[in-house]
């Protein structure tokens, strides 16, 4: 049924889909502290970002960037420099 999606074993894809699901990750941790920190409207905001962020994420899978970074040596090389770039803008931003 789920075969030509990649599923090979629905039960397993089922646990895996529900514990990705349940597990609380970075996105809850950072809504969790701005809402601490910066009370409800800071939450929201939080949530928001987070919200467009998948978004954008769910956009760019479903049109395919990742085949076309991997097909264009280019590109792939200027993505990996532009991350490695804000890794370090980060980290002498700490």
């Amino acid at each position: 049924m789920f075969a030509e999606y990649g599923v090979l074993n629905y039960w397993t894809y089922l646990v895996g889909a529900i514990f990705i699901v349940l597990v609380p990750g970075p996105n809850t941790l950072f809504v969790l502290k701005n809402s601490v920190g910066r009370g409800v409207k800071g939450g929201y905001l939080a949530a928001c970002g987070v919200f467009i962020g998948d978004a954008i994420l769910m956009f760019l899978a479903y049109a395919g960037v990742a085949t076309l970074i991997k097909t264009t040596p280019v590109l792939f090389n200027i993505v990996r420099y532009l991350g490695a770039f804000y890794l370090l803008y980060l980290g002498a931003k700490i």
